[in-house]
């Protein structure tokens, strides 16, 4: 009779309070995703986004693939690097307002998806989860930090063009430092055809943005050698080394680019400061577009020592390495805006993510909801100014 009532007060594994709790996470992600949906139909095409919507060439709309292959040419030798993202970003003005704001809306979920996935790879968590109910707080809290640690929300996520240059970049950004997080665990095996994609990945990975691409393969590069050195089996090395390499290639198309010197023309009073003086701004940067994301890192440093009492595991400190790295590059911009801290900061949530579903872990019971919660609350506040 006890064993009865007992199984009468939980509720898919959990108390009716957990349960009620989960129930309203759901509820509160379900509207947040709306609430993304509705910023991005507030937010039309404007600033670059009009003139990425015409042949670069000739100032006269895109009418195919032809027009946008030509206008990177032309991009590629008289304005950036980015090509392949602003190939799509080309690609996505021409399905039209209302197709582009349902994309922007599924890849950033996409994104907040890769952030919980290599949250748990990272910390050695077992991949499925043996309580998936985790999944429902572990999504709610990346979604939560995506959107209300965002530097500048409208301009990196609304904005079609920061969209296309900073959520869709990290998207493959954080799928390549998936494919290599996961080797650090020897009993993993390799994903299939892994041989015939890292290539590509890795390309387009380091050519992406002028900070993240770069940081990407040096990071890439690290565990290659971790690997190597651990006595990895022969397939595995050759596949790891060409993902490194295209990441190079990668970085090189980008960074190197002859738009990329044309441009810097135009840029004669950001490139007279000193050291010092660009030292400073990225001080001032980090202050003003990273501090939301590491407060919360170091809130997460401290609860995970104390409650889960173990050290920073290889994986997270693997991403953290690409943060600092893709933060630290900045310093040979000419100047450094908030969007371009979206990328780094989205490597930190990762590892928030991580080390607090780790604690959260360790709670069985309510509290863990009651964090994520707060976090979708306080984004959807960020997207409410927005949409009203």
């Amino acid at each position: 009779m006890k064993k009865i009532e007992k199984e009468k007060r939980i509720i898919f594994g959990m108390t009716p309070l957990a349960a009620v709790l989960s129930l309203v996470c759901v509820t509160a992600t379900v509207l947040a995703a709306l609430l993304l949906f509705l910023s991005n139909v507030r937010v039309p095409f404007m600033m670059d986004d009009l003139w990425y919507s015409t042949d670069l060439r000739s100032g006269k709309s895109l009418s195919g693939i032809g027009d946008i292959f030509g206008s990177q040419v032309w991009h590629y030798k008289n304005w950036g690097g980015r090509s392949f993202t602003h190939g799509i970003l080309q690609l996505l003005l021409m399905s039209g307002e209302r197709s582009a704001d349902v994309i922007n809306t599924v890849t950033s979920l996409a994104l907040a998806a890769l952030m919980c996935l290599a949250a748990r790879i990272s910390s050695g968590s077992g991949f499925p989860a043996k309580d998936r109910t985790e999944y429902i707080s572990e999504f709610a809290l990346a979604f939560g930090l995506l959107i209300s640690c965002c530097p500048n929300f409208r301009m990196s996520m609304l904005w079609q063009a920061g969209c296309a240059n900073y959520v869709y970049s990290s998207v493959w950004i954080i799928l390549f430092y998936i494919i290599y997080l996961r080797v650090l665990d020897k009993d993993k095996k390799d994903i299939p055809f892994v041989c015939a994609f890292i290539p590509v990945l890795g390309l387009v990975t380091g050519w992406s943005t002028e900070s993240m691409g770069p940081s990407a393969c040096l990071a890439a590069a690290l565990v290659t050698y971790v690997c190597i050195r651990s006595g990895a089996p022969r397939s595995r090395k050759i596949w790891m080394i060409e993902g490194v390499v295209t990441s190079f290639i990668g970085s090189c198309f980008c960074i190197l680019a002859p738009g990329n010197f044309v441009r810097k023309t135009g840029s004669g009073d950001d490139l007279a400061l000193t050291l010092p003086e660009r030292l400073l701004q990225m001080l001032k940067g980090a202050g003003d577009y990273l501090f939301p994301s590491l407060a919360i890192l170091a809130g997460a440093l401290i609860a995970h020592r104390i409650v889960v009492g173990k050290k920073l595991s290889t994986g997270n400190a693997v991403i953290l390495l690409g943060a600092f790295l893709s933060y630290g590059a900045m310093i040979a911009s000419p100047h450094y805006p908030d969007r371009s801290a979206f990328g780094t900061c989205v490597l930190i949530e990762a590892v928030s993510v991580s080390l607090i579903s780790e604690v959260l872990r360790e709670k069985k019971n309510a509290v863990r909801f009651v964090l994520p919660i707060m976090l979708l609350a306080s984004s959807a506040a960020v997207m409410y100014l927005i949409v009203v």
